[in-house]
């Protein structure tokens, strides 16, 4: 059995993207964080990951001083650079940069409704957890004096499919009437290290929403305790698994495998086939 101290030089920190039960489940986790996939073999960004992080990293631009314009369109244009994963991916990326500036409008237009002055951007907060040896937290979009705000944003997907005139059929986000649930895990998990309440913006090119404890039940300290406590407990089980050993091929033993859920969806055969021998899985 391993001692904590070796554990510890695997996980020295429970990000969300490391405990959350939805985005990383434990199979998955197993294999990102302890097995460890060569950069190469991680699944690459996509158009809306690609398009969140230079949304976001040109709003934080412009509140920290940039010229507005300036910022729009180098960011714009970094956004042009990504490269398409696939053919379907290359139609999302022309939705996701036709809608670039209207999703950055809207942003602007909710931190002006919100009026909380940044005093930092991607703070770095480590907080503490039951049980837990070593920190919770994470890197927070921004930080005000009496809180912190967190970022999302959604697309309009490009559906592969076309209309009779030629252009590219597209969905667009679903109204957001209250927070997703990951969305909840991870400003609680922030909140509980900042020792801040959370607000949390989505913005899309067509509206923004602000959610905080003024206008959500969801953003109260008994909810925000609920979804802390669930990336607790699965930190908790995820630190006593590592105290089992640091083998992926011995912890398999102890996880099941589910290669049906979406996060196993963009790797490709022979990273699979290196996963499945892991698990022992009989073809």
């Amino acid at each position: 059995m391993n001692d904590t101290s070796q554990n510890n030089s695997l996980i020295d920190m429970w990000f969300p993207s490391r405990i959350d039960t939805e985005n990383c489940p434990m199979d998955w986790f197993l294999i990102k964080y302890i097995h460890g996939l060569e950069p190469d073999k991680m699944p690459p960004a996509n158009a809306k990951m690609r398009s969140g992080s230079t949304v976001e990293s040109c709003v934080v631009d412009i509140m920290s001083g940039r010229a507005e314009q300036e910022a729009r369109q180098h960011w714009q244009h970094v956004l042009e650079q990504h490269f398409p994963i696939h053919d379907k991916d290359e139609h999302q990326k022309n939705v996701c940069i036709g809608q670039f500036q209207d999703v950055v409008t809207n942003l602007l237009a909710a931190f002006r409704e919100i009026q909380k002055e940044p005093t930092e951007f991607q703070e770095l907060v480590k907080g503490e957890g039951k049980g837990i040896d070593v920190p919770m937290g994470g890197f927070v979009d921004v930080t005000a004096k009496d809180s912190i705000i967190e970022i999302k944003t959604q697309w309009s997907t490009a559906t592969g499919l076309f209309n009779k005139d030629g252009s590219l059929r597209l969905r667009k986000p679903s109204k957001t009437e209250t927070p997703q649930k990951s969305h909840l895990r991870q400003v609680a998990t922030y909140s509980n290290a900042a020792e801040k309440p959370p607000i949390l913006i989505v913005a899309n090119a067509f509206e923004y929403t602000v959610f905080d404890d003024m206008n959500t039940e969801f953003m109260r300290k008994k909810q925000l305790k609920h979804a802390f406590e669930t990336m607790r407990l699965s930190a908790r089980a995820r630190q006593n698994l590592l105290k089992i050993s640091d083998d992926p091929k011995v912890l398999a033993n102890f996880v099941p495998l589910n290669l049906m859920h979406f996060v196993w969806k963009e790797l490709d055969e022979e990273v699979l086939r290196e996963i499945m021998d892991i698990w022992g899985v009989e073809t």
